[in-house]
């Protein structure tokens, strides 16, 4: 197995290293997507597909009275992130644990709000996955996809090679957005940076 295959589901010492080059690549388009939406102080947050754990800490950061929780389903990524944010952990701030975004372990209606950066390609089904995400989360919570990869005619026929390599499934932005609506979240809002293949979706699920 290369490298890039390791992207999918990281595991042994190959996957402790492309943790170490996601937690310091993907740091910039989440401290961009990161601004799209509003974290309160309090919030208690999940992060899906959380992976070396880095967006974890960011945003124990962001929310220092709340509290966030991790889940992966490497269990060799889910060690990487725990010991990442040990201190964190201990200090009953942050959770990490193993399991598949399609059926998680948490309560329904208990987050304020869930992320999932460079995650959603490589998600079973998107259709089970946000059903899911829309379980777990409160009533008007958030949630806000981030990614680089994107399917809009051009970055996808540039970066085939990349692509093919990863074994992720991209899904055109407006069709993301369409997919989130028919399984009940409304307020869908799309974000791009200019000359750039970064995007970030936030939608919010009805409040009733």
């Amino acid at each position: 197995m290369g490298l890039m295959d390791q992207y999918q589901c990281p595991k042994g010492r190959s996957g402790r290293l492309v943790a170490k080059l996601m937690n310091r690549e993907h740091e910039p388009l989440t401290t961009w997507g990161l601004t799209k939406v509003r974290i309160a102080p309090d919030d208690i947050i999940l992060d899906v597909g959380c992976g070396g754990g880095k967006t974890v800490g960011t945003l124990a950061q962001l929310a220092p009275k709340g509290k966030v929780f991790g889940v992966d389903y490497s269990a060799d990524m889910v060690a990487y992130s725990k010991k990442v944010n040990k201190k964190l952990i201990d200090q009953n701030r942050v959770q990490v644990v193993v399991g598949s975004v399609e059926k998680m372990s948490f309560p329904s209606d208990y987050f304020n709000l869930v992320t999932a950066c460079e995650a959603y390609y490589f998600w079973s089904s998107f259709r089970d996955a946000l059903e899911e995400i829309k379980r777990v989360l409160k009533p008007s919570g958030k949630l806000l996809i981030v990614n680089e990869m994107v399917q809009d005619g051009v970055y996808e026929v540039k970066n085939a090679k990349l692509i093919d390599q990863t074994h992720v499934c991209l899904v055109p932005l407006e069709e993301i957005r369409n997919v989130m609506q028919s399984v009940g979240f409304v307020d869908t809002q799309i974000f791009t940076k200019a000359e750039s293949p970064w995007n970030a979706i936030l939608a919010q699920k009805m409040s009733g």
